[in-house]
This record gives structure tokens, C-alpha cells and sequence, in this order.
């Protein structure tokens, strides 16, 4: 066997162990809480935070994935999900608190982490407004969870 054979044979063994992994763990949080109940408290969407934190700090990276694919591929289907199962007889009932924390809270974070950049980093306050409003808006996907 020539050397680049070997390389490839062992770059292909690991990316196999990495995605059996991953798919064991993705397993295990679509079936585990459906062997304990107090799992199923937690929001399936908290669990897989979780266990994406998890596989964060063990470094398992199957590919390398780039904002415009994130963009483009995933969240187009975690939107369109949560508006196809959204009942729209508690989005009805709850419109009032719903709009205030979707304005007002959005505006108290922006705000909020505007002001703490601008106070602790030293950033200025154009640049501080824009990394807040970047990071403060609302999730419909965890909203809905």
C-alpha cells in the first residue's frame, strides 16, 4: 500500500467514528426521553443544546459548515416546522404578552448589551447597538418549544 492509500484509509476510519458518534448521540436524545419520563419535561430543543454543547467540548466536527448554508438549507425548515404546528387559539389567546416581549423585550436587550459593551469593552455605541440587536432577537423555534 502506497502511503496517500494509508492516509486516506485512516481519514476515512475517523470521519466514520466521528459520524457514528454523532449519530449515536442524536439517537439517544430522540430515545431517551421516551424511556424517562422526566426527560420528557425538558424541551426537545433544550436537549439538543445540550448535547451540541457536549459534542463541542469533545471537538467532534463532522464538516465544516459555512453561514450561508446554515442560512439557506436549515433554518428555512426550523421556521416553516414551527408555524406549520403553531395553534393558532393560543397565539390568539397570548397575542399581548407575546408582542411586548417580542418588541419590549427585544428593545431592553438591545439596549442592554449595548450599554454593557459600551461601558465595559470600550466599544463605541454604533457598534455596540449593532452586535446587540445581532444577538438579541427572538427565536421562533425556541419560542414555540
Amino acid at each position: 500500500m502506497t502511503p496517500e492509500t494509508l492516509i486516506h484509509e485512516v481519514t476515512i476510519e475517523g470521519n466514520l467514528k466521528q459520524f457514528l458518534l454523532v449519530l449515536l448521540v442524536s439517537l439517544s436524545v430522540a430515545v431517551l426521553p421516551q424511556i424517562w419520563g422526566w426527560l420528557r419535561q425538558i424541551p426537545y430543543t433544550l436537549l439538543l443544546v445540550i448535547v451540541g454543547l457536549g459534542l463541542a467540548f469533545i471537538d467532534v466536527r463532522l464538516v465544516s459548515l459555512s453561514p450561508e448554508l446554515i442560512l439557506l438549507i436549515f433554518l428555512p425548515p426550523l421556521l416553516f416546522e414551527a408555524a406549520w404546528n403553531l395553534e393558532w387559539s393560543k397565539l390568539k389567546r397570548d397575542l399581548v404578552p407575546i408582542a411586548l416581549y417580542a418588541v419590549l423585550g427585544v428593545v431592553v436587550s438591545v439596549a442592554g448589551v449595548a450599554f454593557a459593551l459600551n461601558q465595559i469593552a470600550g466599544v463605541s455605541l454604533a457598534i455596540a447597538l449593532l452586535v446587540g440587536a445581532s444577538i438579541s432577537a427572538t427565536d421562533p423555534v425556541s419560542v414555540i418549544a
